[in-house]
């Protein structure tokens, strides 16, 4: 039998039917009688892959025949496309009742962060064509309705959008920003990692260090980090500063230099006096000066960052970005 498991929902597949009925039961008993588990009686039970759909992590699998084989047919579940389709619906409503193009502007990109997100989780769907295609035609008629001033044509300047959703005849465009299709995808193989990768061994174990890819600069940051504390600040704040850190490589969001401990400030992408909280997609690492531009209001101290940073034209449309969402104006070209 095969077990796979990510956190405490797993699966446990098995030949033949008879095993997987023992196992089923000794798997109840073994969490009843040793970890003092209940198992969920309406999410466990025996399926059988060739008739039936089993779902895991938001997708539902099953198993069928192919070129004389069995390979695996792979959807999201109905439960996850009814969801990330209400939440896609709620984000056009509030792209609808915008206070003004600044406002308007964050919530579109917010809607294609969702559709980024989306798509990079649920494309190793088999058949995530098809499931995104169904929520597509149910987000064109509230699109339609909802925002009159859409637009078929305009001009794509962000490179991960130009590169991912340019050739879709889907894309919209709403005060010249892009809005990206949610139907516009196509399945990926997942790439599968060495089966000797394991935290259980010491060889595992050195195979996940190998590619973490910090420096030993890196790593004594990341110690001093988790040893810190600043006084009013969160568990929440300083936990997800610390994996913030490290899900960058060290490295500033805005500038890609490496930050040494007194160099990094961690940036509040909402601020917390607009109803930002502390939680991880909320805060982004940058360099303390990206930083202090990022909420600069005096031209003159505005200046003095751009003179002493010399950003580059991505660069600047980094710190822009993050300057309009905390409500500050963009700093124009010079």
């Amino acid at each position: 039998m095969y077990i796979v498991r990510y956190a405490d929902d797993f699966k446990i597949f098995c030949r033949k039917r008879s095993d997987a009925d023992k196992v089923f039961i000794a798997v109840t008993k073994w969490l009843k009688e040793r970890l003092k588990l209940d198992i969920s009686e309406e999410k466990s039970k025996v399926v059988n892959l060739k008739k039936h759909y089993s779902e895991f992590l938001g997708f539902k699998l099953k198993a069928v025949k192919k070129a004389g084989k069995y390979a695996v047919r792979s959807y999201m579940s109905d439960k996850a496309a009814e969801r990330e389709t209400d939440k896609l619906i709620k984000q056009i409503k509030l792209i609808q009742h915008s206070k003004n193009d600044t406002d308007l502007i964050m919530h579109v990109k917010q809607y294609n962060s969702m559709v980024f997100g989306i798509h990079n989780y649920y494309r190793y769907a088999t058949v995530i064509n098809h499931d995104c295609m169904k929520m597509q035609f149910r987000i064109n008629r509230v699109m339609y309705n909802r925002l009159k001033r859409l637009k078929k044509t305009g001009t794509v300047t962000r490179k991960y959008i130009a590169d991912n959703y340019g050739q879709s005849k889907m894309i919209r465009f709403l005060s010249q920003e892009p809005i990206c299709p949610i139907g516009y995808i196509q399945t990926k193989n997942p790439m599968y990692k060495k089966t000797k990768i394991c935290k259980y061994t010491p060889e595992g174990r050195e195979e996940i260090h190998k590619t973490l890819r910090f420096d030993e600069g890196v790593l004594t940051v990341l110690h001093l980090l988790a040893q810190a504390y600043i006084p009013n600040r969160s568990i929440e704040y300083m936990d997800n500063r610390v994996s913030l850190y490290a899900a960058q490589y060290g490295k500033c969001a805005v500038t890609g230099k490496v930050l040494w401990i007194d160099e990094l400030h961690c940036h509040h992408i909402k601020p917390i006096s607009q109803g930002g909280t502390d939680e991880y997609r909320n805060l982004v690492i940058v360099h303390k000066d990206v930083h202090k531009l990022i909420h600069a209001v005096k031209s003159d101290t505005i200046n003095a960052y751009l003179e002493k940073l010399k950003p580059n034209k991505s660069q600047h449309d980094k710190i822009n970005k993050f300057r309009i969402l905390a409500g500050n104006p963009a700093i124009e070209k010079f």
